[in-house]
């Protein structure tokens, strides 16, 4: 039997981002890239850059990322608006 949280892999959820949202996917990881550009050359393990933490891997790969100003982005609470 499927444990319930393998239901929904998180590539489906992106491409459900993707094209039912229309979220521009590689816009979004080019200005990730921008964002971390300079924590990455340093060789750091996390770069803050507008209110945003990166976590950064050993080889400069972006991880994860949390919010550190405020629990949501504006857009965010608008996204979160439209699905009610």
């Amino acid at each position: 039997m499927t444990d319930k949280r393998d239901i929904v892999t998180d590539h489906a959820v992106l491409c459900y981002l993707e094209r039912v949202y229309g979220v521009d996917v590689k816009s979004l990881k080019r200005r990730i890239a921008n964002a971390t550009v300079e924590g990455r050359k340093a060789g750091a393990d996390s770069q803050i850059s507008d209110g945003v933490k990166y976590r950064l891997s050993k080889t400069g790969r972006v991880t994860t990322v949390h919010g550190i100003l405020q629990p949501l982005s504006n857009r965010a609470r608008r996204w979160r608006r439209r699905r009610k």
